[in-house]
């Protein structure tokens, strides 16, 4: 019998199996295996694949893999990106769980620094310094470069989205020359020299497809997008008026949103399945408008009153970021500068309750850059490509 979650296990998944273990785990009907993958770690299911044929046909499944993400959906994780204090090229990744951080942490290393985008369905993705795409699964350790865009145009802006329907995860790449990045205002040379290109994960194609956007527009350098129900929504000018620009990942076409009007738009953040844009945090109070209704282009204002949190948990001269929503409602909020100690505030404002959460497992020379929440643990295999 196998002891599944056992210290022994664990610390042996790097170890190569005698003939007598392959006999057994080989011989085990579908079903068990299934039930073994499903109780372990995603850092470990990559273990399997050169355990047999069989095996690594099931890790490397579409079925298994949603199978395993539909009951991580249900356990939500915290995902720090974090860099080394002494050696800023050092990038670490650290997951804890939303409701027990203390228990449970993950920490895996990528090579140097790079500003991943929110996590898609456990999956990152970012543009490095040699404008190369990556994509990385910190669940596995995996990190893989997708191939270079051909494009005489210099600036890069990445975004990165999941259509639930086909099941497939798109790249979505804005290029414009680099010396009209700066600008706000879209003026006819710039449309004229814009370009936009799809990279499909997965496809047996391995290449960059151009395509069309009706509604030319512009970024500003590192924009990061948010992928939600198969659209991801991110911010940008449309000749000196900011919108928020629409892809649909499936359709692979582009709408425009108008912002509520006289709004200094600070983040773009989920809030619970909606999407929301909110201003930086002013005397206490933050504002944040809701988009209840896409098509109707229909926004929701919440003002809400943020109380001091210096006698409860005792942040003095600690000035806080708002970061986003919880799956539970609670807003999330970090502080703004370096401290000694990582910890978030959540807030369910509805209940005037608060509650800190206390990030354990992080070495004091790492600092949190970003934080990203209700990621989920991934067991997809990031096949590299050639």
């Amino acid at each position: 019998m196998i002891r599944l979650g056992s210290k022994e296990m664990r610390s042996n998944t790097s170890l190569p199996l005698t003939r007598s273990q392959t006999y057994l785990l080989e011989s085990m009907p579908p079903e068990m295996k299934e039930e073994i993958l499903m109780k372990l770690k995603g850092k470990y299911i990559s273990k399997f694949i050169s355990v047999s044929k069989s095996w690594s046909s099931m890790v490397r499944s579409k079925v298994f893999t949603n199978l395993y993400l539909n009951r991580s959906l249900a356990q939500p994780r915290i995902l720090l990106s974090l860099i080394d204090r002494g050696d800023r090229e050092k990038q670490l990744f650290h997951t804890c769980s939303q409701e027990d951080p203390t228990s449970d942490h993950h920490t895996v290393s990528c090579n140097r620094y790079h500003e991943f985008s929110p996590p898609v369905r456990g999956l990152i993705c970012c543009l490095n310094v040699y404008n190369l795409v990556m994509i990385g699964n910190p669940s596995t350790s995996q990190f893989i470069t997708l191939p270079r865009v051909i494009s005489m145009r210099k600036d890069t802006s990445c975004f990165f989205g999941y259509d639930p329907v086909s099941g497939e995860y798109k790249v979505l790449c804005t290029m414009v020359p680099r010396r009209f990045h700066h600008l706000r205002g879209a003026s006819s040379r710039v449309i004229a020299s814009q370009e936009y290109q799809v990279f499909t994960l997965g496809a047996r194609r391995k290449k960059w497809r151009s395509i069309e956007c009706k509604h030319p527009y512009q970024t500003r350098r590192r924009t990061q997008g948010i992928c939600s129900n198969g659209v991801v929504y991110y911010l940008a000018w449309i000749q000196l008026v900011r919108s928020l620009i629409c892809f649909d990942v499936r359709s692979e076409k582009f709408s425009v949103i108008e912002l509520p009007r006289d709004v200094q738009v600070q983040l773009l953040s989920n809030y619970g399945e909606n999407i929301a844009v909110t201003n930086l945090l002013i005397n206490g109070t933050l504002d944040l408008w809701v988009l209840e209704d896409a098509s109707r282009q229909v926004w929701s204002k919440v003002s809400i009153v943020i109380p001091s949190w210096n006698d409860s948990f005792r942040c003095f001269q600690t000035e806080f970021k708002f970061r986003g929503t919880l799956g539970t409602g609670e807003l999330v909020f970090a502080p703004k500068f370096v401290t000694d100690t990582y910890f978030l505030l959540c807030y369910n404002f509805k209940e005037n309750k608060a509650r800190k959460i206390n990030i354990q497992g992080i070495e004091s020379q790492f600092t949190a850059r970003d934080v990203y929440l209700d990621h989920v643990e991934s067991p997809m295999i990031l096949e590299p490509l050639r």
